[in-house]
């Protein structure tokens, strides 16, 4: 029986196992880190507080272009010196881990966000993406 998004949680398709990194974490590792875990923005928390988040698509602007006169071995010592901090964003918004998927998506379309940081009591407990929030949509719709 499909279940109504404005009933489940957000904890209910967020995703967990992601990475947290703090703002002294180098450009370097944080590309490393989103490559091997296949994700595209890492959290930044320091303390347990949340800062923000990190893009990958801000740490590839933090790369020399393909016309740079560094050579491919001198590329990963620069961006072992340049940390995360000069890059993450706070989020246009956050969603707390009890709202309903429902009120996720409204804030994504409101903030023209794919992603969303999950907190919960102000802590970082997980992202919920545009794509879980289909997938929770079409419910028993979508094809096993």
């Amino acid at each position: 029986m499909k279940r109504d998004i404005r009933e489940i949680p957000v904890s209910e398709y967020m995703t967990l196992s992601i990475p947290v990194i703090s703002p002294r974490t180098s450009v370097y590792e944080a590309l490393r880190i989103l490559r091997g875990r296949g994700v595209h923005a890492l959290p930044v928390c320091e303390k347990g507080r949340f800062l923000g988040l990190v893009r990958e698509k801000d740490l590839l602007e933090m790369t020399p272009s393909k016309a740079t006169l560094l050579s491919r071995h001198e590329i990963p010592m620069l961006l072992e010196k340049v940390t995360v901090r000069a890059v993450v964003k706070n989020p246009a918004a956050t969603v707390a881990h009890d709202m309903s998927l429902r009120e996720a998506a409204e804030i994504m379309l409101k903030n023209s966000s794919e992603i969303l940081p999950v907190l919960e009591n102000e802590r970082f407990a997980g992202l919920i993406t545009w794509v879980a929030l289909f997938d929770a949509a079409l419910g028993d719709c979508w094809p096993a």
